[in-house]
């Protein structure tokens, strides 16, 4: 499928990246991570990321991984307004000055050229080692690289990712139905065996984390694929997952100090609080 028919449904248009550049009260940051978009879904929270990108404003912006949603390419393939206005949206940070750097997750490291097509030419890495303002030196890399067992070789995660898709279809089905506004246990053992599977289809132990940080000699790793939020240490290894923008609407930033925070937008600013 050609990048004409592909981005046809928001009207993208690569050589007009006109943007609205009206003033706004935007926190600006050192830097921000930010991935798991799915562009190209009918899961993709757009609007939301585009409020957050216009708000919000850094030296340097990682996306790491799964921008766009290679593997629906396709009959399923869905692409609006709102996803071109988050194109839009980034190009205009690249206009400001905004250092961009893209580590291609699983599901768009075979479309590296889509990316490029959207974005321009951004940096591309497998992964990539930022030195916080603290001194921290912190690996940053999709994360599907430390999947194992269930995972291992692309086809796997191929059949897992048929799989992780089957459950959102679910989920989204569940929620656009009215089965969540019933009440009881059922609905919450229902809520929880969802989450619990797409978890498990992209999830990874610690080890993996602990090892990969050791081999580079790093203070820490950053990465999404999970789709989990979290910041807590692992043993000596600051390990931090910056969310997705399909569900937690989350992002990691570093103030001008070093301090990484991660944040959650529902069009104002709040912490996330970490559970496990």
């Amino acid at each position: 499928m050609d990048d004409a028919r592909v981005f046809a449904g928001g009207r993208l248009d690569a050589t007009d990246r006109t943007v609205d550049e009206s003033p706004l009260s935007r926190r600006h940051f050192r830097s921000i991570w930010i991935s798991d978009f799915h562009l190209g879904t009918a899961r993709c929270k757009a609007e939301s990321l585009r409020n957050f990108l216009r708000r919000h404003s850094a030296e340097n912006l990682f996306m790491v991984g799964d921008v766009i949603d290679g593997w629906n390419v396709g009959p399923g393939w869905c692409w609006d307004a709102a996803q071109t206005a988050v194109v839009e949206e980034l190009w205009a940070w690249r206009r400001r000055g905004t250092r961009i750097i893209v580590m291609p997750g699983n599901h768009d490291e075979r479309n590296t050229d889509m990316v490029r097509t959207l974005f321009g030419a951004v940096e591309c890495h497998e992964d990539f080692i930022h030195r916080t303002a603290e001194g921290r030196r912190m690996l940053i890399t999709h994360g599907h690289q430390f999947d194992g067992g269930f995972h291992n070789g692309w086809w796997m995660t191929l059949i897992g990712s048929v799989g992780y898709s089957a459950a959102m279809r679910v989920n989204l089905w569940y929620n656009r139905e009215g089965i969540a506004s019933r009440r009881g246990a059922a609905r919450a053992i229902l809520r929880r065996r969802l989450k619990a599977a797409v978890h498990y289809l992209v999830d990874f132990r610690d080890e993996q984390v602990t090892r990969a940080a050791r081999h580079r000699k790093v203070d820490g790793v950053i990465c999404g694929h999970t789709h989990k939020p979290d910041h807590r240490m692992i043993g000596p290894i600051l390990y931090i997952n910056d969310g997705d923008w399909v569900q937690s609407r989350t992002a990691l930033v570093e103030e001008m100090s070093g301090v990484l925070r991660l944040l959650r937008w529902d069009g104002t600013e709040t912490d996330v609080k970490v559970t496990r």
